[in-house]
């Protein structure tokens, strides 16, 4: 048996009749750019999200810069971002005219450290990044308590509830992805903002399409960054099932937990992530035994070109440490029960000393 690690087939199988008709809907409207459908699907996730707006743009990548556009600071100020993190995250800030800061992560949840966070506010600090990381709660609070806004960098984490409030909710805006791999994913790239700030939901609005307002009086340089029509159609039948979907994943999940004699950190399990110094060659003998694995990330921000110009606010040993050690298994909703047995077996004849 070969075990993928996503199949993308089979979302569409299990909604293909809901799908196929949202795109008949949508070719015979004739309306395929910013028309009822992303307006539908921005209403519906706003509502979802408990937020007074939701607003559609092209990927996850440009809500976090347009989110961060929005907020007006200064040019060249300095973002706190965790350093264990997807490149969107920092590439977002960087294109947004502003400075990533590189923070460290906490060693089990993996996600930003909001001790060590404190510790790299400078004066030129005007914002906060907090990845809610494989799923698992970034803690937005206590990182608001720094008086500095947080943007949630929320692409990992549809779905997910910290406390009674919706992960993305939390901060002063939410930036959502819907790569089809996510909790909620499309069929193509697509992302949307959310925010209870109506005057930042408008500007995010007049940024994702050339800073127009009205139509082709540009009042600030932006952007064409618009959620396409079809996928918001898409996104409006996934958006159903995400809830059962998350419930699914949970299920995979503890099933990995037990088959390990482990304890997974809370969250809505968009990766299923272990750690182990023998990474390299677990992965090797998995792939050897049929089953395919990933690693979310094999390098720190700190570790690459592109972002030299980052500065690090801390020592980084946690995030460089859990760059070695980490590896996803298979845990998507649509995996089949005979696959995750195949992956069981395998784990167990090969898998000693492993951490959350």
């Amino acid at each position: 048996m070969r075990v993928s690690f996503f199949d993308p087939r089979r979302a569409y199988e299990a909604q293909r009749e809901e799908l196929d008709e949202a795109f008949r809907r949508v070719m015979a409207s004739g309306q395929i750019v910013l028309g009822p459908e992303v307006e539908a699907f921005e209403h519906e996730f706003a509502e979802r999200m408990g937020t007074g707006a939701a607003v559609g743009v092209a990927s996850g990548t440009d809500a976090i810069e347009l989110a961060l556009r929005a907020l007006d600071l200064p040019p060249g100020a300095e973002v706190l971002c965790p350093n264990l993190t997807s490149p969107a995250t920092p590439t977002a800030i960087l294109r947004a005219g502003l400075c990533p800061v590189l923070v460290d992560v906490d060693p089990e949840s993996l996600t930003i450290d909001p001790a060590r966070a404190a510790d790299a506010v400078s004066n030129r600090t005007a914002a906060i990044v907090a990845v809610h990381l494989y799923g698992r709660a970034a803690p937005v609070d206590e990182l608001q308590a720094l008086g500095l806004p947080v943007v949630e960098d929320a692409a990992q984490a549809h779905g997910l509830m910290v406390g009674d409030r919706p992960a993305g909710s939390i901060g002063a805006v939410g930036c959502f992805s819907f790569y089809p791999t996510k909790n909620l994913g499309s069929f193509g790239d697509g992302g949307a903002v959310v925010t209870p700030d109506t005057g930042l939901a408008e500007a995010v609005r007049e940024l994702r399409s050339y800073g127009e307002q009205p139509r082709y009086f540009a009042r600030r340089r932006g952007a064409n960054s618009r959620l396409d029509e079809l996928q918001a159609a898409f996104l409006r039948v996934r958006l159903k099932r995400l809830t059962e979907d998350n419930l699914r994943r949970a299920e995979i999940a503890a099933s990995y937990d037990e088959a390990l004699g482990r304890t997974s950190p809370d969250g809505v399990h968009h990766l299923y992530v272990l750690r182990t110094e023998g990474r390299d060659a677990l992965q090797a003998r998995l792939r050897a035994e049929g089953s395919e694995t990933s690693v979310h990330y094999p390098w720190t921000i700190s570790e690459q070109p592109a972002f030299a110009v980052a500065r690090s606010g801390t020592p980084l040993e946690e995030s460089e440490a859990a760059a070695r050690e980490v590896l996803s298994l298979p845990c998507y909703p649509h995996l089949a029960a005979e696959e995750q047995a195949h992956v069981i077996a395998a784990l167990r004849r090969t898998v000693s000393g492993l951490s959350p």
